[in-house]
């Protein structure tokens, strides 16, 4: 009598590969985005004081326009 093992190893390892990559490129992905928000985040805390002071003389500058029209 001859049997065939059809052993489903090979399949579920192959899945399992597949998934943990799907994970990792999340994971990288995920990590990136953090990475990007840090930066920006780091990119407003420096420029703030400066963006306050441009945005201040562009308030003075509007509110002084109508008395300039005159």
């Amino acid at each position: 009598m001859l049997v065939i093992n059809f052993s489903t190893k090979p399949l579920f390892k192959a899945i399992s590969s597949r998934r943990s990559q799907r994970g990792a490129t999340a994971l990288e992905y995920a990590l990136v985005l953090a990475f990007v928000a840090v930066g920006v985040l780091a990119a407003l805390n420096t420029l703030s004081g400066s963006l306050k002071t441009t945005i201040g003389g562009v308030g003075t500058t509007v509110a002084a326009a109508p008395a300039a029209i005159k």
